[in-house]
């Protein structure tokens, strides 16, 4: 029944974000290095984590949360 099905509404910015993508580089220090000269600011890292992977992550315009990570393993 289509009229059951809403349109999607986007979260207004302060919702807070619901969904973190992580997508795996070749080397984390460079790509960090990278996104620094363009100006991205970096919510954290790089950081060594327990199980494996060193990751860092920042927001996008659209307040979206992006995790950058490489296997130290």
């Amino acid at each position: 029944a289509p009229e059951l099905i809403e349109p999607a509404a986007v979260a207004p910015r302060d919702a807070g974000s619901r969904t973190v993508f992580t997508l795996e580089v070749d080397d984390i220090d460079a790509t960090c290095e990278r996104l620094r000269g363009l100006g991205v600011e970096l919510l954290n890292g790089p950081i060594d984590r327990p199980w494996g992977p060193r990751t860092a992550s920042f927001q996008d315009p659209g307040g979206h949360i992006w995790e950058i990570g490489h296997c130290l393993r």
